[in-house]
């Protein structure tokens, strides 16, 4: 497992665990960000732009470095 701000950009990955406060680890949740999930890695500028389903979340890099992923195999 590794932080998803280390994730290359276009990389498949599945979601894992969260490393967050609760609160944040809900709100992931609610929106569909939830472990189990394959999502993709889009963009890494100010926020990572993470694809889950047919969602874009914009999330900060802070917050990025406490969610853990593995690539898609």
């Amino acid at each position: 497992m590794f932080p998803l701000n280390t994730s290359p950009i276009g990389e498949i990955i599945t979601i894992q665990c969260f490393g967050c406060s609760t609160e944040d680890a809900c709100r992931l949740r609610e929106l569909g960000c939830v472990e189990g999930a394959s999502a993709k890695l889009v963009s890494k500028q100010h926020h990572l732009i993470l694809q889950v389903g047919e969602t874009r979340l914009a999330i900060n890099g802070e917050l990025a470095g406490k969610i853990f992923v593995l690539p898609l195999i």
